[in-house]
């Protein structure tokens, strides 16, 4: 879309939503009035009464003001999100500022958060389905649905304005505003499905992929007060060595989550007696020792014992890599299990669940699942250790897990550095089986050793990503020229309904090169340009039906110059001495017959056909693809190739609903037919043209540069999918909670 275009659908939907709003503001108002009188009613305080009664009075007596203000507000609000203002949006504070925020102001600042969050969660279909839209009309595909000018944020910072211009205090402004959100929901709702509907008819990404978004409140617990910890004793608050700042009670979210879903206690047993909870055995609580804060558990020394025994025989043990079993579900079910304590019996559930998602999870090769596949009794033990390994995203254990499926996520066999890697993980996974018991000392030395690994890779990675991107910067030069020198030759034949076949070939072709050779070399507009540009113009001339005598003396006069430019052109293309006589002898014949013609007053050349028209309609887009040397290395180039046709043509991004403005770093596989998919990560996105180059230090295979219509087109089709960048753990516990909440 053109800026014009842009801001032409902008302004259409602000009016659309803000006459559908403002429309509804009296209806509200008059449900509002009467809901307030009863609050009123059935309120026995005094001063509650008269709060009521006045927010009503106000209502009533500033209908017009509300309005007003409201429009002008919500009008200013949604311009500075166009311009990309931040602060438009509702206000939010780190809690180490909200000391300095008077109470008044605060608590205004968290309903009117409050009150946007709700909207949201009540509108979050038609909302993402904008917010996509949107984010396609700005061009700014990370887009937050809280950035969409159009959020319910928006609406609500407009609402508490309106409220704020009323007198007779703090508490009644309030208690309208307040009233206002559960009528505003019903109305959001359909002004988002009406502004979608809009969108879809202007071909605004009329289809869009629906997508798993991750809801923050769904599967929240109910806040706890206080962390269930007492004083004296060296576990009450005292963090191992390493162990990140938390919260004062970590598990109190995820692991307690999952456990409610599962049906199981959100705690676990009594602390020992004499004893805080989550003091045990006097050990300091923190990341892998049985005493982490807050538990108000302990787990059975015979089990953890039987625990380290078996994960030792699998580290003995020649597992076969590619086989994937779920050992915890047998676990489960023996015997020893049944006597546990149920908040064990849970975590073995939670556990095995997590290993469910990582054995089926399309982002990690199938012999990285089966090494990490043997972590399933260690990673058991550490989370019956301490809950924190499913909340704290710090958790070493945990963060390593991640690091050895991030490092795996391009991995190529083919190559020796894929060799490399798949050893460092089975280095890593084999010293986890021999050498764990309680302390989480070794998760983080293989941690460092895991780093030092991939910053080795990526400084390897950088200087091929150096030379190939100084590669793919000429070639887009080249590519420039020569899509420079074929307008300007379409343009001058697109005028014409006819142009003898041997010339219309010469130009498209010859012509072409000569022009692009020029605009690399001298550049566009340079004197030698220009000669080029008037010699296909008077070549255009020269075989048109010459009626006038007045024209048949003008090109005995041109001819001279004419060939002999024409020849500097064709020696500049590089063509052949034997397809330029060729040329010039079907020239000479045009020229005979242009004469001829308009000797008999004929207005086109008999035995020339008429161009055929090109079409009207977009013709299905194809992918190029070619592989070319840089130097010792192979770039594969991927280009989306659509024939010129008459009209607008919608980009690829309308037709199929794909964003492809990708971040650095985002790790993308890439199909092609029968072959091997590729895996590749953005590692340099062209400046000039922003064409991504795609590389893999782990690969055997090529450098891949893809432009981002073609990436969109490859993805439209199935031939390339985005991996998830998010940690492993981090996918897994989600998707959990998803699946247990649906359920």
């Amino acid at each position: 879309m053109t800026p014009q275009e842009s801001a032409g659908v902008l302004k259409d939907c602000r009016e659309l939503a803000l006459s559908r709003i403002v429309g509804s503001l009296s209806g509200m108002l008059d449900r509002i009035e009467d809901d307030l009188f009863e609050l009123a009613e059935k309120s026995r305080d005094r001063s509650e009464q008269n709060v009521f009664l006045d927010a009503r009075a106000a209502a009533r007596e500033n209908r017009p003001m509300i309005e007003a203000t409201f429009r002008s507000h919500f009008i200013e609000f949604f311009n500075r999100k166009v311009a990309g203002d931040p602060t438009a949006s509702v206000e939010k504070r780190d809690t180490s500022e909200l000391s300095l925020v008077n109470d008044e102001e605060l608590e205004g600042k968290l309903a009117v958060s409050d009150m946007a969050r709700k909207l949201s969660n009540s509108c979050e279909g038609e909302l993402f389905a904008l917010s996509q839209r949107f984010s396609f009309i700005l061009q700014r595909p990370d887009m937050k649905d809280d950035a969409n000018p159009l959020s319910p944020a928006t609406y609500c910072a407009a609402l508490k304005d309106a409220c704020d211009k009323l007198e007779g205090g703090y508490k009644v402004r309030m208690a309208l505003l307040r009233q206002f959100e559960s009528y505003v929901a019903a109305d959001l709702q359909s002004v988002y499905h009406d502004l979608n509907a809009h969108l879809v008819q202007r071909q605004i990404l009329p289809e869009i992929r629906p997508v798993a978004r991750k809801n923050p409140n769904a599967a929240r617990p109910p806040a706890r007060a206080g962390s269930g910890g007492g004083g004296g004793g060296a576990a009450s608050g005292a963090q191992g060595a390493g162990q990140p700042a938390g919260p004062a009670n970590p598990q109190a979210d995820v692991f307690q989550t999952l456990s409610r879903f599962l049906g199981s206690p959100q705690g676990g047993g009594a602390a020992p007696a004499g004893m805080p909870a989550g003091a045990h055995g006097g050990l300091a609580g923190g990341f892998g020792l049985p005493g982490a804060p807050g538990t108000g558990h302990s787990v059975p020394q015979t089990f953890l014992s039987e625990l380290t025994r078996m994960h030792h025989i699998v580290g003995e043990s020649d597992v076969p890599v590619g086989e994937l079993v779920n050992v915890l579900r047998n676990l489960r079910a023996s015997a020893q299990v049944a006597a546990l304590p149920t908040v064990d019996a849970t975590t073995i559930d939670i556990v095995a669940m997590l290993f469910d998602y990582i054995f089926v999870d399309e982002d990690i090769p199938a012999n990285v699942k089966a090494m990490l596949g043997r972590l399933q009794i260690p990673l058991l033990k550490v989370a019956m250790l301490d809950k924190t390994f499913f909340s704290s995203k710090e958790h070493p254990a945990r963060k390593l897990v991640d690091r050895m499926a991030e490092a795996a996520t391009g991995l190529d066999e083919r190559s020796a550095k894929g060799e490399a890697t798949v050893r460092m993980i089975e280095r890593t996974v084999q010293r986890v089986l021999d050498e764990f018991d309680t302390d989480f000392i070794l998760f983080q030395t293989l941690l460092v050793e895991i780093d030092a690994f991939l910053e080795e890779q990526k400084r390897h990675e950088e200087v091929v990503v150096e030379r190939s991107a100084r590669y793919i910067e000429e070639r887009e030069r080249q590519e420039i020229a020569r899509l420079t020198a074929e307008d300007e030759v379409a343009r001058r034949l697109e005028v014409r309904d006819w142009v003898p076949a041997p010339l219309r070939e010469m130009l498209d072709t010859t012509w072409v090169q000569a022009l692009t050779h020029v605009h690399l070399n001298e550049g566009e507009g340079t004197p030698a340009w220009q000669q080029l540009v008037l010699t296909m113009e008077d070549l255009l001339w020269s075989v048109e039906p010459k009626v006038q005598s007045d024209d048949r003396k003008r090109l005995v006069t041109l001819l001279p110059g004419l060939l002999k430019n024409l020849q500097t052109g064709l020696l500049r293309a590089g063509m052949t001495d034997e397809r330029r006589d060729a040329f010039l002898g079907a020239l000479v014949d045009c020229h005979a017959a242009a004469v001829k013609a308009g000797l008999r007053g004929l207005a086109a050349l008999p035995g020339y056909p008429e161009r055929v028209p090109e079409p009207d309609f977009a013709p299905a887009p194809s992918i190029e693809r070619s592989v070319v040397p840089a130097g010792d290395l192979q770039v594969e180039e991927i280009r989306l190739r659509t024939p010129r046709v008459k009209g607008a043509v919608r980009n690829v991004f309308t037709r199929t609903g794909v964003w492809t403005n990708l971040a650095r770093g985002t790790w993308v596989e890439f199909h092609n037919g029968d072959h091997v998919p590729v895996r590749a990560r953005l590692t340099w996105i062209s400046p000039q043209k922003g064409v991504y180059l795609f590389t893999n230090a782990l690969g055997a295979g090529n450098a891949i540069s893809v432009s981002p219509e073609a990436l969109a087109e490859q993805m439209r089709r199935g031939e390339a999918r985005i991996l998830d960048s998010a940690p492993l753990v981090g996918r897994a516990v989600d998707s959990m909670l998803a699946n247990l909440q649906a359920a």
